[in-house]
């Protein structure tokens, strides 16, 4: 028999704070609008605890993660409407508040249950290309994940920039929860 291995959010000391606010997330799904309002809540939360994480400044010069997510979301904006795209785009480095070691795969439990697939998958998946390329080509040829997963491969790598105006994290939440098709319910 097969057992699930224990999720990256148990490994590493979390505050009772944290899970909390991961187990109650969208707890209200009485009608659309107070789902809505709720989950961006939560997504705002988790965009805005980007806010002063510093990475390695060789690789990401750019001042925060917050200000890499929103550079990569507004590439994201210029290149498709596709809302699963633009909220992975977005949302793609939430695991760094936590973690930077498997934060793609924090960010994607922080995301499951919430957002809609393919979103959390793109989130746990974005590194691929670079961790796993030729694996990660031929396992996924010719399909839409890879697709995909190309498009944001390539924004991320493109917001890195230092001097770039970027919206407001609010204006980019509200601009992806403006379609249903993100959520789950």
């Amino acid at each position: 028999m097969k057992y699930q291995s224990q999720s990256p959010l148990n490994s590493i000391n979390l505050s009772a704070d944290t899970y909390s606010r991961i187990a109650s997330v969208c707890n209200d799904s009485s009608t659309n609008v107070n789902h809505r309002l709720s989950c961006k809540e939560y997504l705002l939360n988790l965009l805005n605890d980007l806010d002063g994480i510093q990475q390695d400044p060789f690789y990401h010069p750019e001042i925060d993660t917050l200000y890499h997510s929103l550079q990569v979301f507004q590439l994201a904006r210029l290149k498709t409407n596709n809302s699963f795209l633009l909220a992975a785009a977005l949302l793609h480095d939430v695991g760094k508040s936590i973690a930077m070691a498997q934060h793609e795969i924090i960010g994607a439990e922080m995301l499951k249950g919430v957002l809609a697939e393919p979103i959390p998958w793109l989130v746990e998946h974005h590194l691929d290309l670079l961790k796993h390329p030729k694996r990660t080509r031929k396992k996924r040829a010719n399909s839409i994940e890879l697709s995909w997963l190309e498009k944001l491969r390539i924004w991320d790598i493109q917001g890195r920039k230092t001097d770039v105006e970027v919206v407001h994290p609010e204006q980019a939440i509200d601009i992806i929860i403006q379609t249903d098709e993100i959520f789950q319910y």
